[in-house]
């Protein structure tokens, strides 16, 4: 509870920042988007769940690292499915793939899902946490062990984010 002011301050800050005008209309329009973000995840996140400062300071490394992946996985995956519009043959083979997802919270698997549903290429299709699985839909099945590699690097990166 006492965390709720700061969290809203550094979010209307970092509206303030992000948007490039150091206005007080800035700095009002950032506390009213932080006061509604803070709100919405306060009922979102479970107490239980919540973490301190410093234990959230603990994981940025591996959640900065996560993004400059992301990023990466996002350029790549543009770059192969332009490859495959432009040429000639339409060089395209999708193929659905079953991922195990046992042993992960909701929230590792919504980050995978997310993940693999931003990367061009991929798209999860279907989440089953009764059965541990992920259905991931790809357009290179031709080449499943490189997509399951890939899959692999995906969880290990959110895993690194949460544990």
């Amino acid at each position: 509870m006492k965390t709720y002011p700061y969290a809203v301050l550094a979010l209307a800050f970092t509206w303030m920042f992000l948007k490039g005008s150091i206005t007080l209309l800035s700095f009002l329009e950032g506390l009213f988007f932080a006061i509604l973000t803070v709100f919405i995840s306060r009922t979102i996140i479970k107490p239980e769940t919540r973490e301190t400062i410093p234990g959230v300071l603990k994981r940025l490394p591996s959640f900065l690292l996560y993004l400059a992946f992301l990023v990466k996985s996002i350029v790549h995956g543009n770059i192969d499915v332009i490859y495959r519009v432009l040429h000639p043959k339409l060089p395209v083979y999708p193929g659905i793939l079953k991922v195990s997802i046992e042993g992960k919270s909701e929230l590792e698997v919504a980050m995978m899902a997310n993940t693999i549903t931003l990367t061009p290429g991929t798209l999860t299709m279907d989440v089953d946490m009764e059965k541990g699985v992920m259905f991931v839909h790809t357009i290179n099945a031709k080449d499943l062990e490189r997509v399951r590699r890939e899959l692999k690097e995906v969880e290990g990166y959110v895993a690194r984010v949460f544990r």
